[in-house]
């Protein structure tokens, strides 16, 4: 946690925690966004459930994936003693901060214990395994839908004329490189943050890449249909 609000405890806690309900957003708005497209490629008959105000719908999903990811943060990840102090150097060699002060959450899946053997954190542990399943949940909706979308333009290929059957072409392009991306910006990258610190190994300050990639992807996701889309790419170019 940096900026204004970094050493406050009534407010600070909480941003850190909705920033990593932002990722569960991101995420879970992606694979509604391959979801509609199943619906309107693969079952339009669904389309009526999800016209006006029943579309409404298609994001109550999303808000339960950030409730729930806020929830686990907060309570699962939350600041104690023993995380700060073994994040204590770390943090005042990367960030020059008091790790006694600083707002953080994060993962530590086991501690030493009063007899100075090793002691699972289980609160720890099923977090990460909460915040694994969204993910996991997140990207095989996106894979079965790209595959079922796919699956249902090759079928008609045969009825299509040339112009259509080049344009589904470029959309198949599209969503290839619209599954890809979020999987190397976005699920990867969080995904061995979490894993990491399981098997001991040391991350630094490559950890901000993490933060990166997820504020880049956004803005790189469109560029994707307006570079693959032959029409998008005449009007831009």
């Amino acid at each position: 946690m940096d900026g204004l609000f970094k050493d406050e405890t009534w407010i600070g806690n909480n941003v850190v925690c909705l920033y990593c309900g932002s990722f569960a957003l991101v995420i879970s708005l992606l694979a509604t966004q391959f979801y509609y497209r199943y619906v309107v490629f693969c079952r339009p008959e669904m389309m009526n459930s999800l016209n006006g105000w029943k579309l409404v719908r298609l994001f109550i999903p999303s808000m339960i994936c950030v409730i729930i990811y806020y929830t686990i943060v907060k309570f699962g990840m939350a600041m104690t003693t023993q995380k700060k102090f073994f994040l204590k150097q770390p943090l005042e060699l990367n960030y020059h901060v008091d790790s006694e002060k600083v707002m953080f959450f994060g993962p530590m899946y086991w501690g030493i214990g009063e007899n100075g053997d090793r002691k699972w954190n289980i609160e720890d542990l099923l977090s990460a395994v909460g915040c694994f399943a969204i993910i996991v949940i997140c990207m095989s909706t996106i894979i079965y839908c790209a595959t079922k979308i796919y699956l249902q333009l090759k079928s008609k290929s045969d009825h299509f004329s040339a112009k259509t059957i080049e344009l589904n072409r470029q959309l198949f392009i599209t969503l290839v490189f619209q599954t890809l991306l979020p999987f190397v910006m976005m699920y990867s990258p969080v995904g061995l943050i979490i894993t990491f610190p399981f098997f001991e190994v040391p991350v630094g300050r490559a950890a901000n890449f993490v933060g990166a990639s997820l504020s880049i992807y956004p803005c790189l996701e469109p560029l994707i249909a307006m570079i693959c889309i032959k029409d998008f790419r005449k009007v831009w170019f």
